[in-house]
């Protein structure tokens, strides 16, 4: 797990650039740093600089350098990358890496966890490898399959690999979009990174605002769901997908490489119930001990809930005898969304060491700006900032990889809307799902919610929300009306049935702005966080192809991974059907936190979206919920504001 980058131009610059890039990044790989740069005819070379280690400053294999970056003071292009050492701590795993023959050149952030069959395999083509590391078997691979090789991985990534001889980049990111990729393309010059930062404060892109993006935030909660996120300039490569970037024509070629299929709901299945739960432990446990591979210590996040559960569960059972298991636990005292009673249980069944920590109000305030910035991006509401806390916990532990269980609930129907999809077109709810749901009148909020509203047309849906809403009012008008296509519904948000909606939230939608927040939260405090449930395409494709009704039975969400469970964890916790999510007394802290608000709101340029005179009058009202459900609305006003007035802030957005 690493943060990378690389800038490359027609007309040579500064190579201090790269150097700027690299202590952007440096959070995200505190282990060690290395660049490789490119002259006027095309060819690499490797230097390093203040933060790589000693041992890497060799020639003992082709691609470590010998000479710092201040000895090639202007160059044509180049990788960054800031190491965090998981895989071949030693200098076998340092990059950017090359072949042997330096054709090939890579500069790469996540983990192939099944690499170690793919080496055996190239080993058969002729292949020799002289490291112990993951990144070795990417470049084999790629040399050998070419594009094809990301159809063989097990895994989360983004990479760039430049190949000298052609001049031309290749580009990935893995299925899911665990690992984030941004790129910018003007003419003479192509530059891509880890995150925002690193192109925003370069100068090659600028920090004007996508009001779609914008308007999307607001209004609907979503986050990145286009290739143009909140940056005009900036392109995000989607999940799924790679590019092809030649150098010397600038033609810039993107390609979707895997979608993910599901099974209809209602679609023949000839397996019995018993069947589906023994595979769906196989998957999942497979998937659990690949994710354990590491030179390091793994340890796993602990919430309580079914899914992190379930990880801890199976880490417990495949771990080595006498392996200390720590996990990690937020925890919220004397409030009804605590769940650290169950995670203690839970911790108690597997004898792990539980940490943990309790973010609160004060806290928040305390951490906001870092906080801010460290998000890279507006978030929703303070569920997040106790994820923020968890990693931090991790770190000051000194573990460097957690497990996490993001993607269980879109996997396998865990949250409540989804018994809509499952019941669409059902006239009746039975008994038990009407005790648990609210009967005929959850069913019609949920169509109301996903459906009617978008066949009213978009001046009338506009209104609606906007009076459903009343957050929205402190929105501009003129901004608000001139983007009310945006209400239009697209034919790929017709969800005929739970699979469809699933497969949806899967792919470049909800689970991918989840784990945009778990990337820059684990990233921050330089910890890798791997996630079974959404990482190993093998189990989202055995999950997608179990109809809905072995997932949703009375009311009640998970059947199937409940049942496949049953014996490794306590009852209490595997049963539970109080789904909390991953909640924090949100409103409750927004109303303790108000009589300070007025710092953040004066200042800032943030009028362009916002009625800032309306919000200030308002802010004792606004700020001052009268209940405690967090509907995702009221801290993204904190969130967009200290974001903004921090986004030309040197101290968290450093310029070159």
């Amino acid at each position: 797990m690493c943060g990378i980058a690389g800038f490359f131009s027609r007309q040579p610059f500064d190579s201090a650039l790269l150097d700027f890039s690299s202590k952007s990044l440096q959070h995200r790989g505190p282990d060690g740093e290395g660049f490789s740069m490119m002259d006027e005819q095309g060819a690499m070379k490797a230097f390093y600089g203040r933060a790589t280690r000693e041992n890497c400053r060799s020639s003992r294999f082709g691609w470590l350098p010998q000479h710092e970056w201040t000895h090639w003071p202007q160059t044509h292009g180049g990788f960054i990358h800031r190491r965090l050492a998981i895989i071949a701590p030693d200098e076998g795993g340092h990059q950017p890496q090359s072949d042997q023959s330096g054709r090939f050149w890579i500069t790469y952030n996540g983990e192939i966890y099944n690499y170690l069959e793919l080496r055996k395999e190239l080993e058969q083509f002729g292949y020799a490898f002289f490291t112990g590391s993951d990144t070795e078997v990417i470049l084999a691979a790629y040399a050998h399959w070419g594009p094809e090789c990301l159809q063989r991985f097990n895994g989360m990534w983004a990479f760039a690999i430049y190949d000298s001889l052609e001049q031309t980049l290749f580009a990935a990111r893995d299925r899911f979009g665990v690992k984030p990729f941004y790129y910018v393309k003007q003419t003479g010059r192509f530059a891509f990174a880890s995150e925002y930062r690193v192109l925003t404060g370069s100068g090659w892109a600028t920090k004007k605002l996508n009001p779609r993006a914008v308007f999307d935030y607001f209004v609907f909660s979503e986050i990145e769901y286009e290739a143009e996120g909140f940056f005009t300039d900036i392109a995000e490569l989607a999940p799924a997908h790679y590019l092809q970037y030649n150098l010397k024509t600038e033609q810039l070629n993107t390609c979707k490489y895997y979608s993910l299929s599901f099974t209809a709901d209602r679609a023949p299945f000839s397996m019995r119930a018993d069947e589906v739960q023994e595979r769906t432990l196989f998957e999942l446990e497979r998937a659990v001990k690949l994710r354990l591979r590491a030179d390091v210590e793994v340890g796993s996040c602990l919430s309580g809930g079914l899914d992190s559960s379930a990880i801890v569960a199976l880490m417990h059972k495949n771990l080595p005898s006498g392996h200390p298991l720590h996990v990690y636990t937020a925890i919220f005292p004397g409030s009804s969304i605590d769940e650290s009673a169950y995670a203690a249980e839970m911790a108690r069944s597997v004898e792990a060491i539980q940490h943990t920590v309790q973010p609160d109000a004060n806290s928040l305030w305390a951490s906001l700006n870092e906080f801010s910035a460290a998000l890279d991006l507006p978030i929703w509401s303070t569920s997040t900032f106790a994820q923020y806390r968890v990693m931090q916990k991790v770190s000051e532990t000194g573990l460097k990889v957690v497990l996490d269980g993001q993607g269980g609930d879109e996997l396998f129907a865990g949250y409540p809307y989804h018994h809509y999809f499952f019941r669409k077109g059902a006239p009746y709810l039975s008994a038990e799902e009407a005790k648990l749901l609210g009967g005929r009148k959850f069913q019609f909020h949920q169509w109301l919610r996903y459906e009617g509203i978008f066949k009213a047309g978009n001046f009338a849906a506009s209104r609606f929300y906007r009076h459903y809403f009343p957050g929205l009012k402190y929105l501009r008008d003129d901004f608000y009306k001139a983007h009310v296509e945006r209400f239009s519904h697209p034919a790929e948000r017709r969800w005929p049935d739970l699979n469809s909606r699933l497969a949806w939230e899967m792919q470049n939608t909800t689970l991918k702005a989840y784990l945009r927040c778990e990337d820059r939260c684990s990233m921050h405090f330089g910890v890798e966080s791997r996630t079974p449930f959404a990482d190993d395409h093998l189990l989202a494709e055995w999950a997608l192809s179990i109809p809905g009704r072995f997932k949703i039975k009375d009311g009640v969400g998970k059947v199937v991974l409940r049942e496949a469970l049953k014996g490794l964890m306590p009852e209490n916790v595997r049963l539970r059907r109080d789904k909390k999510g991953y909640s924090t007394p949100n409103n409750s802290w927004i109303r303790e936190l108000a009589p300070a608000l007025p710092t953040i709101f004066e200042g800032g340029n943030w009028e362009e979206f916002i009625d800032k005179p309306r919000l200030i009058s308002d802010l004792r009202h606004f700020f001052n919920p009268s209940h405690d459900v967090d509907d995702g609305r009221i801290f993204k006003f904190i969130s967009f504001v200290s974001w903004m007035n921090g986004l030309n802030n040197s101290d968290f957005f450093p310029k070159p």
